[in-house]
């Protein structure tokens, strides 16, 4: 199998250098048009000066006419007008203006629009066509077209052309010529004159000119402004009006064409030519296609040609890549099932070489590690019933050892009450303890709520009571929305028990109680027992602590949150820390307390806040 893949390789790659050869070849044919190409631009060129020309002698014919309006007194003496200006010079000299200068020069040729006089002294006179309403303007919208004009105007008193209009909605349709004029005062400029021209007049002057079917020519202005385009070029794609990247390239190209794919798709030759006169660009399009038509015959079956190849070479490289990547592809989709716990062989190809050595590898790799993950599967799973069988032994062995010496007084109790006296309270016993026992002998609840364990306390209660002849002071005080939370079973009582055997030595008083109370702390839930015994000292709380493996902090009397029993010693408190700890982890279980001896003692039952049953 080896070397086999390098055999394959090498066959695709002379298919592949073979294929160049022949796209080389192909390039090199359409070199052959290169001449054919700059033949037609020199064609295309002089097209577009030409035009050039008949559009710079028609606005040179517009700025004679304003040169010669320049020395007329009448137009002088309106810039001169100081302001305020005497309102009856003011009107006649405006009305003269109108009359003998823009009237009879609007007459003669009608293409004209507007004629317009400004000065820096804020006065204006105007004439407009006949064709149209003569407007009124303010004294705020005469200043901003006397700021318009003068940014727009030369200082050097030239002639400038631009699309704008002071009649709104005519900016673009128009050409408009101005130029500074001089008053009779001085030397310097006093105001602004103005005409504008429509710009469709300038369409006559192109008639004759032929671009082909597809083939079309317009004007734009220095800032790139369309001035002149044949009707309907403002909806195509082609047009500048809808393509901002084909007037900025309009803008910055120079002598030469250029090739431009418009908006549609489709590939034009533009070539243009500024005006040193006016400012003006002439922009002439053809398609590509017409552009190249002559050889397109002969093109046409190069490319062919060139395309069939190009799908050859495709089709090839398409095999090269898959019979790569396919067996590549499988082993990953193995990798995923592997990464999911589903250890699949792969299906391996019919072939012979490196790929698929390497699939029949993997297959054998993933064989022996399914083999030896289900070894490590079933050791942690034996592992956790062992753990769990334990844990079950050790619990079952902690809540079976109960204490007989409170159940054999008890019952040597009620022998005594039966024969000194008949009597209730041996019923009442009787009934206490017969709850007690089926209470402690359930099996089947490890968790119990708190008012079940409090019904147990008094059952236990009922029967001390009878035992010592005393009616001992219980309190509880456990609110009742904690009275449904759940606590470990038989907890609550041997705390009790605890308390009358340690707390009390000396025999129960009429002053000595004992109080029940839960509360909350944080994520904690609590059950504690609280008398007023004897209490503890320091070093009594530091033995209890030893022996249920916390430390104890004699300064503020409150031990440490973190448990690990670990001692043995007596049944009472261990069996019902250890329960705890069963139940709920290590983190839980019993803590004790007391401010000294004289003070009683406090013992609380750590458990986390359960929902409630």
């Amino acid at each position: 199998m080896k070397n086999k893949l390098y055999r394959k390789l090498f066959l695709y790659f002379v298919s592949i250098i073979v294929l160049t050869s022949l796209l080389i070849g192909i390039v090199t044919y359409t070199r052959s048009s290169a001449e054919l190409d700059r033949q037609l631009d020199r064609h295309m060129s002089q097209i577009v000066q030409n035009a050039l020309n008949h559009t710079d002698l028609y606005i040179k014919s517009y700025d004679r006419t304003m040169i010669s309006l320049l020395t007329n007194r009448e137009l002088k003496k309106f810039v001169d007008l100081p302001n305020p200006a005497d309102h009856y010079e003011y009107y006649h000299i405006s009305s003269t203006i109108k009359d003998t200068v823009f009237r009879p020069l609007m007459e003669r040729g009608p293409e004209l629009l507007t004629m317009y006089l400004l000065s820096y002294n804020g006065h204006a006179t105007y004439s407009f066509g006949s064709d149209f309403t003569a407007p009124v303007f303010s004294a705020e919208e005469k200043a901003k077209q006397l700021t318009d004009l003068r940014n727009t105007t030369k200082d050097e008193s030239g002639l400038m052309i631009h699309t704008e209009s002071i009649i709104p909605g005519r900016s673009g349709s128009v050409v408009r010529m101005t130029r500074l004029i001089k008053g009779l005062s001085s030397t310097a400029e006093k105001g602004v004159l103005a005409m504008e021209v429509r710009s469709q007049e300038l369409s006559s002057l192109w008639k004759g000119i032929d671009l082909g079917e597809r083939g079309y020519f317009y004007i734009a202005d220095a800032s790139g402004h369309v001035v002149y385009q044949p009707e309907g070029l403002e909806h195509e794609a082609s047009s500048p009006a809808e393509d901002p990247k084909l007037t900025a390239a309009i803008m910055g190209a120079d002598e030469e064409s250029f090739k431009y794919t418009t908006a549609d798709g489709e590939q034009r030759v533009f070539m243009t030519r500024m005006s040193p006169y006016s400012g003006w660009r002439l922009v002439a399009s053809l398609p590509l296609e017409e552009w190249r038509k002559p050889i397109a015959s002969i093109r046409s079956t190069v490319w062919t040609i060139g395309l069939i190849s190009l799908i050859a070479a495709c089709l090839l490289a398409y095999r090269f890549t898959r019979s790569i990547t396919q067996p590549i592809q499988t082993i990953i989709r193995g990798m995923r099932q592997t990464e999911q716990g589903r250890w699949i062989p792969l299906e391996l190809p019919k072939r012979e070489d490196e790929l698929t050595e390497m699939m029949q590898r993997y297959n054998l790799m993933v064989t022996r590690l399914s083999e030896l993950i289900e070894r490590v599967y079933e050791t942690e799973l034996q592992q956790q019933k062992t753990i769990i069988e334990r844990q079950k032994a050790e619990f079952q062995a902690l809540q079976l050892q109960i204490n007989p010496h409170f159940m054999y007084n008890t019952l040597e109790t009620i022998v005594c009450y039966a024969e000194v006296e008949g009597s209730s309270e041996i019923t009442e016993m009787v009934s206490s303890l017969g709850f007690m026992m089926r209470y402690s002998l359930l099996t089947s609840l490890e968790e119990i709520t708190v008012a079940n364990e409090l019904k147990h306390v008094l059952n236990y209660m009922t029967i001390m009571k009878h035992r010592h002849d005393l009616e001992f002071d219980l309190r509880v005080e456990v609110p009742h929305e904690l009275l449904l939370y759940k606590m470990v079973r038989l907890t609550l009582q041997p705390l009790i028990e605890n308390a009358f055997q340690h707390a009390f030595p000396d025999g129960i008083e009429a002053l000595q109680y004992i109080i029940i109370a839960a509360g909350c702390d944080d994520d904690s839930f609590w059950v504690s027992v609280r008398d007023n015994g004897i209490g503890m000292t320091d070093e009594q709380l530091r033995e209890v602590a030893a022996r249920l493996s916390y430390e104890y902090d004699h300064v503020n009397h409150v031990p440490e949150s973190s448990l690990n029993l670990s001692g043995t010693g007596g049944i009472g408190l261990l069996n019902v820390h250890r329960r705890i700890q069963l139940v709920f982890g290590e983190s839980y279980g019993l803590r004790v307390t007391s401010a000294g001896e004289g003070t009683g003692t406090t013992i609380r039952m750590v458990m986390p806040c359960p929902p409630r049953v």
